[in-house]
């Protein structure tokens, strides 16, 4: 059967968050959240940076799994550290999350290092670009969707909307800061819906009297 990533809210050109699970050479396995780059579907795209657990072993094995999930604390957790074993499944040959709404098996098709460019995050490190064919996708919750971070971003925006009228200058300032940074990750990671319910917020923002990018 065909794979396709649209059946779990992922389409070709924007940018979503999972948590990454993958397994040593050794069999020791770990967790760590990650931006996904659609390119197709049934492709899929990440930038991973050197002396990374997730590099590391997806050099060893050339396979990991993307887990769809809204569980907060292990995106907390999987950021400062890693998950306790007992959030994995029992599988002993893959590394996938028991509370996954949904998960993607992915097989690296394409390791390359990075072109230096101007970036404040590969500026400071050495990245490269995992490519990868999806080979399976399961859905624990027929409802399952990629989280994207454009829609938070809007959501934020719109919170600082409705208070705009009622704070200090100051404030008004750093909410307006706010909303020009979000609406730049926007256009890089979202979809045209998104992308055009913070224009009409813009415009609405302008006819305020503030002075938006």
């Amino acid at each position: 059967m065909a794979m396709d990533l649209t059946d779990i809210g992922i389409e070709e050109g924007q940018k979503y968050e999972g948590i990454y699970t993958t397994m040593s050479k050794d069999g020791v396995k770990n967790a760590a959240p990650i931006g996904i780059v659609c390119k197709g579907k049934d492709k899929l795209g990440c930038r991973l940076f050197v002396g990374t657990k997730t590099l590391k072993n997806i050099m060893e094995t050339r396979k990991y799994v993307v887990n769809i999930t809204f569980d907060p604390i292990n995106f907390v957790n999987s950021t400062i550290g890693n998950l306790d074993i007992e959030e994995f499944t029992d599988d002993e040959d893959i590394a996938i999350l028991k509370n996954a709404e949904a998960y993607v098996i992915c097989e690296v098709t394409d390791i390359r290092k990075m072109d230096p460019i101007k970036d404040h995050i590969t500026s400071n490190g050495e990245a490269y670009i995992i490519s990868s064919d999806v080979v399976k996708i399961v859905k624990n919750n027929p409802c399952a969707k990629a989280l994207n971070r454009g829609v938070f971003a809007l959501l934020e925006c719109l919170t600082n909307y409705t208070r705009l009228d009622l704070v200090s200058k100051e404030q008004q300032d750093y909410f307006i800061g706010r909303f020009n940074e979000n609406n730049r990750m926007i256009k890089r990671v979202s979809g045209p819906d998104t992308i055009k319910a913070m224009e009409i917020l813009k415009n609405s923002m302008i006819e305020k009297g503030f002075d938006v990018e």
